[in-house]
């Protein structure tokens, strides 16, 4: 994949990541497909069946896994994507935790896949301790944010309420000597005062602190001063009666402290030994120098095994005879290379797969020095495969694996 097109495609998540945060579904669904997406592109779609290391990671191989800061970033940031994504849902921060997981095991599949990505070629469990630790420390963060962001229990908040409307007054009484006849006298009701309006717990635009709350508060807090007081009175007797013993076992305490401390810091006096001067010892021969990979004595095995000719070719050998082998169910077929120039840095093979036609091979070594890693690639070489009217059947760019001799 060229330069131009990563850049373009990382402007492009950095954009659908910026809609995600602000709540966006079909930018976070974007979001994921695309980074998914970005390892088939970089071995040009050329894919094969993952073989996945099912392997939980030691405790001597977990502190390496966590120095990759780029992937507990990465998945970092896709559980804060996720966690304002379940905004909505009940228990948002176990989802978003299930979610990232399952976006990290789907890009360890997709690493497998295509032989991209961390440099191996198996996607592996181990691989995703930085990525479970990038999602626990993003909802640790989360967490706590959304802890400080909440209000404390006895702040209330009271909505204002509307002037409640004049109560009728009640007429006066009428004297009775000038009631008219045939008058009916009704004894005045009886108006009690409102009841007190209830505290009003819901949230509203004032952050007003009720007396009840404010008293109940206080009540709770004179409550644990006197059970404090009344624990501290009951041990006062006794460390007064034992405050012999207590004292003898502090200057103790003090004294092995001070003893350890000196121990430790005064060592004792060394030697002084005057030795006789020694004859300078032989200088030592120089170190062998480091064999190139292209001297190297074994074979090369490609991450993506193709098929032509109703032959899948399997391994590539340049020392101690240049050769390329194809194999049949139940067979094997070596075809030695005619014309095979193999420099320190690039590889050049014609090779004849009689009676179909040629396979040609030319590559270069990224790494001149032979190593003893067997998950690292050694060897970027196109592939090409032409038949015996000189069409082009497959041609590919691939990746070998150096593997001991047989």
């Amino acid at each position: 994949m060229s330069p131009l097109a990563v850049r373009i495609g990382a402007g492009v998540l950095a954009l659908l990541a910026l809609f995600a945060l602000r709540g966006k579904r079909w930018a976070y669904f974007g979001f994921v497909l695309l980074g998914l997406a970005y390892f088939p592109a970089q071995a040009h779609f050329h894919v094969h069946v993952p073989k996945c290391e099912q392997l939980l990671p030691t405790v001597q191989q977990l502190v390496p896994l966590l120095h990759n800061y780029a992937y507990i970033a990465l998945f970092a940031g896709l559980y804060w994507i996720s966690w304002v994504q379940f905004r909505n849902t009940d228990a948002r921060t176990i989802w978003a935790f299930v979610a990232t997981v399952l976006a990290a095991v789907l890009v360890e599949i997709a690493e497998g896949m295509t032989a991209g990505g961390r440099g191996q070629a198996h996607c592996r469990v181990r691989d995703l301790a930085p990525d479970v630790a990038g999602a626990l420390g993003a909802a640790v963060l989360l967490a706590i944010w959304a802890r400080l962001r909440r209000k404390p229990a006895y702040v209330r908040l009271g909505k204002p309420r509307s002037a409640a409307a004049p109560r009728p007054v009640a007429p006066a009484p009428r004297p009775a000597g000038g009631l008219p006849p045939r008058a009916v006298v009704y004894d005045p009701p009886a108006y009690a005062p409102p009841p007190p309006p209830s505290p009003d717990f819901s949230p509203g635009p004032t952050t007003a602190v009720t007396p009840a709350a404010r008293a109940a508060v206080l009540r709770r807090l004179r409550a644990i001063l006197g059970r404090v007081r009344s624990t501290l009175q009951r041990i006062w007797p006794i460390a007064r009666a034992r405050r012999r013993s207590i004292a003898v076992g502090l200057v103790v305490i003090v004294l092995v402290g001070a003893g350890v401390f000196v121990f430790l810091r005064l060592s004792a006096p060394t030697a002084v030994v005057t030795a006789q001067p020694e004859a300078a010892p032989p200088e030592a021969p120089p170190p062998a120098p480091r064999p190139l990979q292209s001297e190297v004595v074994g074979y090369y095995e490609p991450s993506y095994k193709f098929t032509v000719f109703d032959r899948r070719f399997t391994r590539l050998t340049l020392r101690p005879d240049p050769s390329v082998t194809f194999s049949r169910v139940g067979s094997r077929q070596e075809v030695a290379c005619e014309d095979s120039r193999i420099g320190r840095d690039a590889v050049r093979l014609r090779c004849t797969l009689e009676p179909y036609g040629v396979v040609t091979v030319e590559g270069r070594f990224p790494a001149r020095y032979a190593t003893s890693k067997l998950d690292m690639p050694v060897l970027s070489a196109w592939i090409t495969v032409t038949n015996a009217r000189g069409e082009v059947q497959y041609r590919a760019r691939d990746s070998f694996y150096w593997h001991v001799p047989d």
